[in-house]
């Protein structure tokens, strides 16, 4: 766990390098609208988009593979189930048959 807490911090001071390097204002055109914005601001939103979108992405595959687990573990319990509802086969009667 301390390995991931500093390549985190690590990468957290690189972008905050990488963001106050860039303070310039640009113009900014996205379909029909035109606005100013800062670089900082700008890629300080990417940044947190990106972020965000991270998570999403990975709470959704963590809950999938959740779900996955539970049906398999359901259908586990059912095979067992069944295997006890099921009566044993008694090769001893076959035997006496005959």
């Amino acid at each position: 766990m301390k390995t991931k807490a500093i390549i985190l911090l690590i990468l957290i001071v690189l972008f905050a390098i990488f963001v106050s390097q860039n303070t310039e204002v640009i113009k900014i055109s996205a379909f029909f609208w035109t606005f100013q914005m800062s670089t900082i601001v700008l890629i300080s939103l990417t940044g947190l988009a990106g972020i965000i979108i991270g998570f999403i992405i990975a709470s959704l595959a963590s809950s999938s593979q959740k779900k996955k687990q539970k049906m398999k573990e359901e259908l586990k319990k059912e095979k067992e189930a069944a295997k006890i509802k099921e009566p044993p086969i008694d090769n001893n009667k076959e035997k006496l048959d005959r």
